[in-house]
């Protein structure tokens, strides 16, 4: 098992819930364009295909 590092930053639980407000429509349009939706496309076949690692 890696050893796990301690994060660089230490954020609060408001600091967290504000940056996912800010990342989260900035996410929705990235993976609605037709970009997004190809990366994702491809990422689910190689996931099927055992080819990638699921964090």
């Amino acid at each position: 098992m890696e050893d796990q590092k301690k994060p660089a930053v230490t954020l609060s639980e408001e600091q967290l819930d504000a940056l996912a407000q800010s990342l989260l429509p900035v996410m929705q349009e990235f993976f609605n364009s037709d970009r997004g939706k190809k990366i994702w496309a491809e990422h689910l076949e190689k996931v099927q295909q055992g080819k990638e690692n699921i964090a």
